[in-house]
């Protein structure tokens, strides 16, 4: 565990975040467009469906996560579940973008629910493994670092491929469908793509570290044959989430931190084109700005992540990432930026967007680090490995916020009467204009509450160390005594 990490073993382990961004993309731009805009599903429906859906994911992290850390099977406690996984979270993953015609509401909401419950499941099976091995490569602060470099070089590819395949190739803007994404006939093939890739990424990823983990689980004891205890999980998850300082301030706070992010870019599709007017290569534009910026800053994060606290990186990217989703919401409104569909408008909205991603770059490296060292924290308080229970718990978080975040963007789609496609009606500058305000004041005060919380969190570098130096001693001694 302590030893230096391997260079091609943390490249290949890197594709994950292929996996994460292409599911984190399409989810959060597709999903609620395509129901609400493109088929005519009731935005509060739709926002009910994907948050049930995460819910049912989020619940199942720590359950799976401790169940791939008691795991007895032949291709090794993380990578049993991580192949198996494939083949069904691609098929689910394309079945929601071809919804049966004729479906009533019910009908449809009840269609988007059960694929989006079983991509997110096949997904977690996938998800909670690999984030273990992710701490269980290596333990350096360096390598871990680089780790997170890999995986942003590995994410912006898949985020750059996705975007060009929805913009440039599936919708392109025709006379018919000026606004390429409100094209149905375009979203089957987007979503057979996209299942591709995903499950190309999903292989690879976990094909690259299969021999390293297995030596490494074969350096461990063999868990015990042990009646899986859910109401133990629960209880341990409890704990964790009310009682363990650290553990506490990642959960409660990135709730509401991504909440707010939830909400903003669920709606991004609905701001672009409506509120200001981009046209559907300006969209491809401005969002193709995140993953550069994320990746610029995992990168500058790499060289300054060993001389500052991690905690401190992580709040300032949290800042540059608030301020980068409310202000242009609030400077539209208040009549500060150029003019509708001008170039100079896109061009600010870039920059918006560039921010947004070194922000989110900079909570992504630090938010590796820091993760990974409560579970540290835990091995050395408690003399017990959890590892895949609290970063599965930690991810819970996240999934339930973001389908807080969907139900949130249903309802403010719904309360400013958003039209869909079929109903014919134009949206207006007065809508647009409200969508901007409501989904910029829950943003502003979500984001905020959520800083505020992250700034609880405690584990220092200097404690990381000597959490490292004891976890080597005991080991040490654990080795002396077996000898």
């Amino acid at each position: 565990m302590h030893e230096r990490a391997p260079f091609h073993i943390k490249a290949l382990h890197g594709f994950t975040g292929s996996v994460g961004n292409l599911v984190f993309v399409v989810f959060e731009l597709f999903v609620l467009f395509f129901y609400q805009r493109v088929v005519g599903l009731d935005g509060r429906l739709v926002g009910l469906a994907i948050f049930i859906s995460l819910v049912v994911d989020a619940l199942t992290d720590p359950v799976i996560g401790d169940w791939s850390d008691r795991l007895r099977a032949r291709f090794g406690r993380r990578h049993t579940m991580m192949f198996g996984s494939v083949l069904p979270m691609g098929l689910f993953f394309f079945l929601q973008f071809i919804p049966p015609a004729g479906l009533s509401q019910q009908g449809l909401f009840l269609w988007l629910l059960v694929m989006s419950v079983g991509a997110r499941v096949m997904l977690t099976f996938f998800d909670a493994p690999a984030a273990a091995v992710t701490a269980e490569v290596a333990v350096r602060p360096a390598d871990r670092a680089e780790m997170g470099i890999y995986r942003q070089l590995a994410g912006l590819l898949a985020y750059l491929g996705i975007l060009y395949l929805a913009f440039s190739v599936f919708f392109d803007a025709t006379e018919a469908f000026p606004v390429g994404q409100e094209n149905p006939a375009a979203y089957a093939p987007f979503g057979a793509a996209a299942a591709i890739a995903l499950m190309v990424f999903m292989t690879v990823a976990a094909a690259g570290t299969y021999r390293h983990i297995q030596r490494f689980e074969s350096s461990l004891p063999l868990p015990s044959r042990t009646r899986f205890d859910w109401m133990k999980t629960l209880r341990s998850w409890g704990e964790l989430i009310l009682k363990v300082r650290n553990t506490r301030a990642l959960f409660w706070g990135l709730l509401l931190a991504t909440t707010m992010g939830s909400c903003f870019r669920s709606l991004n599709l609905h701001f672009g084109p409506y509120l200001w007017g981009l046209t559907t290569e300006r969209i491809q534009s401005w969002q193709q700005a995140v993953p550069l910026g994320m990746l610029a800053a995992a990168i500058g994060a790499r060289f300054i992540v060993t001389r500052t606290e991690p905690k401190y990186l992580y709040l300032t990217g949290y800042a540059i990432l608030l301020a980068s989703y409310v202000a242009p919401l609030f400077l539209t409104l208040l009549g500060l930026l150029p003019e509708f569909g001008s170039g100079a408008l896109a061009s600010i909205l870039f920059g918006f967007q560039l921010a947004a991603g070194l922000g989110a770059g900079l909570l992504m490296i630090c938010s590796l680090i820091m993760f990974a060292e409560t579970t540290d924290e835990y091995r050395f308080v408690r003399n017990v490995s959890r590892t895949a229970l609290i970063l599965g718990l930690i991810t819970f978080g996240n999934k339930l916020a973001s389908g807080l975040g969907k139900v949130v963007s249903g309802w403010i789609l719904e309360w400013v009467g958003f039209p869909d496609v079929k109903s014919g009606v134009e949206v207006s500058l007065e809508v647009a204009s409200n969508l901007a305000l409501y989904a910029g004041v829950f943003c502003a005060i979500a984001g905020l509450a959520g800083l505020a919380v992250l700034s609880t969190f405690r584990l220092t570098r200097a404690r990381h160390a000597e959490i490292v130096a004891g976890l080597r001693e005991r080991d040490r001694m654990m080795g002396t005594g077996a000898a």
